[in-house]
């Protein structure tokens, strides 16, 4: 973010980190007659008090205000990031988005980028039954539309039967989003926690073991493809752990959590971020189902090592740490000292922080039990009891999400794969006039009729082989006065009524899919008035909007009409 100085060089004008000082104060139309740059700083300046300042060399770290003060670019940094946060929490995503655009910052994509990450997807099916879907697609609670991305979501590096590509590009994608999903519950359901308790209270919650346990619990490790014997080993100890019961476990004890396990938790975000075309608000209903164990913090876990160290600076105690390596194991002293106060520990372990954590969460745990508090202020645990805890809110999130059921019949440019999309059914029945009874009944695809298979959905009078006067002359009777223009629907409306048939009727013949991914299916009927009469119906392909299902039932009617002398040949 502080790259974004570049582009507002006068911004830190603005920000006050320093009390007011009236000798660097000057009215309006009386600006400081003494010019900022690199030859005069010194002379203006006092050299400001910086641990990371070097004799002899330039302070790259702060910036001048132009009130000639000095500002840390971390300050400027900072500043930056609040007002971003103020447009979301206040205006929403799109204002965000339209304030880093004027920052000089853009964040916007395509949709046909979605595109082509959907059609990639696809080269995962090959992999299909490696897995079984149904149970991955339940255990997650979502059902995808492109189930290239659940068997992808699962894909370890070190699996060898496959071309190429693994979870690792959603696993990244996911992190980010989980990252401000969490935040969001976090500054929603506890307004009144200080900045830096919400930051605690989010690294207990976004971390890998976290994750790991949510993988456990929804079952996660069955599906994944891996090659390694080592990392399956590694799993197994680790869900084995995990599926005890937590008062007869201590998480320091336990056998070291495989990365893995959260990785397949955030590569699942990612892959229903994308296929539910970037709707934020339906992961967020997904995401508060995998984490509502996580999110009650009844089993709080803060690293013991920054307790001990919080409990030392707020007594002005030593603490100290020694460690040495034995084989493949850790050593680690501990010891913290003080007036009055002396606490050693000792620890081993595979792994030095988790040593530290063992020693560290000894000498608390035993300062603790001497009535050794904290002087000021209360510790996470207490103040999440006192809290009283509001609405989890996702924050922000106002776009429209793409949608994803027409992304197949999107042409993306310079793609080599492409999918044509059914076209509607056309069924055709004529009755004899006499005795009213059906003469015969035909099923064809529209789509067969064109003589210019280029363009099948071109208006009436365009892309046939025939030349425009001799469709006008087979036409006439049907389309005289028929406007070119308008919808499909309403043009078969105008053509019935021209020609006095009856009203065509349009219905919705078929629902299915899930909620979030109905999709409907609708038919339009009419009888043409001839000798012979002649019932058509045209079904649609499903689509997601009865909008757009009724419009591509109505182009098959028009495209019926267009080449009914063809069809009575």
């Amino acid at each position: 973010m502080i790259l974004t100085a570049r582009f507002m060089p006068e911004f830190q004008v603005y920000i006050r980190d320093q009390l007011f000082d009236p000798s660097q104060f000057f009215t309006l139309g009386r600006p400081c007659k003494l010019n900022c740059n690199k030859d005069t700083e010194t002379i203006i300046h006092n050299e400001p008090e910086s641990e990371n300042r070097v004799v002899g060399t330039v302070i790259n770290h702060m910036a001048c205000s132009k009130g000639h003060h000095w500002l840390y670019k971390k300050t400027i940094a900072d500043v930056l990031e609040s007002l971003v946060g103020a447009f979301i929490v206040d205006s929403g995503f799109k204002a965000a988005m339209a304030f880093l655009k004027w920052m000089g910052i853009h964040v916007n994509f395509d949709d046909s980028q979605v595109s082509k990450i959907c059609i990639a997807s696809k080269s995962f099916m090959s992999l299909s039954d490696y897995m079984d879907n149904t149970a991955v697609e339940s255990s997650l609670g979502y059902k995808f539309l492109y189930k290239g991305f659940i068997v992808q979501a699962f894909v370890h590096p070190s699996f060898n039967k496959h071309t190429g590509g693994c979870y690792q590009r959603l696993e990244f994608l996911g992190d980010a989003v989980l990252d401000y999903l969490i935040t969001s519950y976090l500054y929603s359901v506890y307004p009144k926690l200080k900045p830096g308790q919400l930051t605690d209270l989010r690294s207990v919650t976004v971390n890998n073991n976290s994750f790991a346990h949510v993988a456990v619990t929804r079952s996660f490790q069955k599906y994944l493809l891996s090659d390694s014997a080592n990392l399956s080993e590694a799993i197994k100890k680790f869900v084995n752990f995990a599926q005890t019961s937590i008062s007869e476990k201590n998480p320091l004890d336990g056998p070291t959590c495989p990365k893995v396990l959260g990785d397949l938790v955030e590569s699942c975000v990612g892959a229903i971020l994308i296929d539910t075309g970037f709707d934020l608000s339906h992961v967020w209903r997904i995401i508060l189902t995998f984490f509502d164990p996580i999110m009650t913090f009844s089993s709080l876990y803060i690293n013991p090592a920054r307790q001990l160290r919080e409990l030392c600076q707020s007594h002005n105690w030593d603490l100290e740490f020694s460690s040495s390596i034995k084989g493949p194991t850790f050593i680690v002293e501990m010891k913290v000292t003080g007036k009055k106060v002396l606490s050693v520990a000792h620890a081993t372990h595979l792994s030095k922080k988790v040593a530290m954590r063992i020693a560290a969460r000894e000498i608390y745990l035993d300062l603790k039990a001497r009535g050794h508090r904290l002087k000021k202020g209360k510790s996470l645990e207490e103040v999440l009891k006192s809290s009283t805890k509001q609405q989890a809110k996702l924050l922000g999130f106002d776009e429209t999400p793409i949608n994803m059921v027409d992304l197949d019949l999107v042409r993306v440019e310079h793609m080599e794969i492409a999918e044509v999309s059914p076209a509607p059914r056309l069924y055709i029945s004529k009755t004899d006039p006499v005795s009213k009874e059906p003469a015969s009944v035909r099923t064809t695809d529209f789509r067969a009729l064109d003589r210019n298979p280029k363009s099948p959905l071109e208006p009436l009078g365009k892309g046939s082989s025939a030349s425009s006067e001799e469709y006008s002359s087979d036409m006439s009777s049907d389309m005289a006065g028929i406007s070119q223009n308008g919808s499909a629907k309403s043009r078969v409306y105008e053509i019935c009524a021209s020609n006095y048939w009856n009203p065509p009727l349009f219905e919705c013949c078929k629902e299915e899919g899930e909620s979030h991914l109905k999709l409907f299916t609708f038919k339009v009927t009419f009888e043409i008035d001839e000798p012979t009469s002649t019932v058509v119906e045209c079904f649609s392909k499903p689509r997601r909007k009865k909008k757009a299902a009724a419009e591509h039932a109505a182009e098959g009617a028009l495209w019926y009409l267009k080449c009914q002398r063809s069809l009575e040949g």
